[in-house]
């Protein structure tokens, strides 16, 4: 089920339109606690990935960039 999101267009998670996170967007009138810009999304993905690495946890790092499958 998509989810239209027209609120935040610049959210890394907004994909025409539609969120491709969320299932529910219903936040009891409050705004989205999930929303980051694509270039605050990639800096925070970057920065996670870089202390993933150090503990040698590249799995995780294969799984969420959809190679684990």
């Amino acid at each position: 089920m998509k989810i239209r999101c027209l609120d935040k267009k610049d959210c890394f998670a907004n994909a025409d339109g539609y969120c491709i996170c969320l299932t529910n967007n219903d936040f009891g009138g409050r705004r989205c606690s999930f929303y980051k810009t694509k270039t605050k999304a990639a800096t925070e993905r970057k920065k996670v990935e870089k202390q993933l690495k150090r503990k040698g946890k590249t799995g995780l790092i294969d799984m969420y960039n959809g190679r684990g499958q």
